[in-house]
């Protein structure tokens, strides 16, 4: 047992030399900057603080880690050092892109196979990295693609249930150049998963790994994932649409997954390029596929003919404890009809200490919402509405 436990601090020491973990706070810290400047840029106001992204970013990938390294390791999932550097300077070199969807670990995952499976032998004359080549070659190419389909189990389950939450609002230019509102859904999540790798402290034996690897005995490492996932919403509510492509990620992972388990099983290790083709294609085809959806379908948050459809809300603002939600729309406020958000900003600012909306919700039924103001709170309620003069990207949507 203090074996174990001595192999577990080990493993958790090896992680925290790991280049990877750093790069991966790095991406979330500029990422989250460059939200912040983005959001400002749009709305002269940040909607949520820089620790939003490191907190919906960490704190989930640690739970499910710790959920899927106990999995992980009673199955069996065994990878070498090799194979986990590897990885690593892949996830990094894909970071560099600065694109969420590509610091993925199925591409990352992706391009470690075919490196093992492809990649003829050769030497740098660097002792550490000569040793990781060797253990590329003698890699498990089953056990990549488990780890490939696995992660986009994780992917499916985080973006389900978090996916939609404190999404981030983006002015953006449609397809014929009026202004729109849309909402973005950016994450990389951190995910630390404990695997098996080669050592001497826990031998295989009839229950354990239920994946056998031979007459290897194994130890632990921490290796660092991440998985990076960005897309854009302007023709619905971003929750249902994100609900949506979570479940097609977790139904995708969880066929692949039951697919990389029976070829281990079955001694079928060479056909389990189909595996991790089958996730970048899969993977690929359903965010262009959604992307298709938002240039086809009309824009949600646009201007209206009559009312003002609420965009975003800022935490802590008068407007967040208004019973206000995002997607509904202002009819009037202080008695004053909306038709341009220059309206609503004089109908507010007309009374300094006293505010009655009169709110179109979902079932398109009217209420009215009223609120006292006080000294230094924000003076235009916290809530933010599409500004087609504001919109300055071309991205074509809706």
């Amino acid at each position: 047992m203090q074996d174990i436990l001595f192999n577990i601090l080990k493993a958790m020491g090896w992680f925290f030399l790991n280049p990877l973990f750093y790069v991966i706070l790095l991406l979330i810290g500029f990422h989250a900057v460059t939200r912040v400047k983005r959001e400002r840029s749009d709305f002269r106001v940040r909607v949520y603080d820089t620790m939003d992204d490191f907190v919906n970013g960490i704190v989930p990938g640690l739970l499910i880690g710790l959920i899927f390294s106990v999995l992980s390791v009673f199955a069996g999932l065994y990878l070498s050092f090799g194979v986990i550097a590897v990885m690593s300077v892949f996830y990094i070199v894909l970071g560099l892109t600065l694109r969420k969807n590509y610091f993925n670990p199925v591409f990352a995952g992706t391009l470690t196979y075919l490196a093992a499976a492809y990649m003829p032998p050769f030497e740098t004359g660097v002792r550490i990295v000569d040793g990781w080549l060797v253990d590329l070659q003698d890699a498990s190419l089953g056990m990549i693609a488990l780890l490939v389909a696995a992660l986009l189990v994780v992917e499916g389950i985080l973006i389900i249930s978090i996916g939609g939450k404190n999404t981030s609002p983006i002015l953006l230019r449609g397809k014929r150049g009026k202004g729109i509102g849309a909402h973005v859904i950016s994450r990389i999540w951190f995910v630390p998963l404990f695997v098996l790798v080669p050592g001497s402290v826990v031998a295989t034996s009839d229950w354990f790994p239920l994946l056998q690897i031979g007459e290897a005995s194994v130890g632990f490492a921490l290796a660092p994932f991440a998985i990076g996932f960005h897309h854009v919403v302007s023709q619905s509510m971003p929750e249902p649409v994100v609900k949506n492509i979570g479940s097609r990620f977790f139904l995708l992972g969880l066929i692949l997954l039951a697919g990389s388990v029976l070829l281990i099983t079955f001694d079928l290790e060479m056909i389990s390029i189909v595996i991790v083709g089958l996730a970048v294609v899969g993977r690929n085809a359903l965010i262009l596929y959604y992307r298709k959806l938002e240039i086809k379908r009309a824009p949600y948050f646009s201007a209206m003919n009559e009312g003002l459809r609420v965009l975003g809300i800022i935490p802590g603002s008068p407007a967040s404890k208004m019973n206000v939600s995002i997607g509904e729309r202002i009819i009037k406020v202080n008695g004053r009809k909306m038709e341009r958000v220059e309206d609503f900003y004089g109908a507010v600012q007309s009374s300094a200490s006293f505010v009655k909306l009169e709110v179109l919700n979902f079932s398109g039924e009217v209420r009215f919402v009223q609120r006292s103001l006080y000294e230094n709170e924000h003076h235009e309620l916290g809530l933010l509405f599409a500004q087609p003069e504001k919109a300055k990207r071309r991205k074509v949507v809706g």
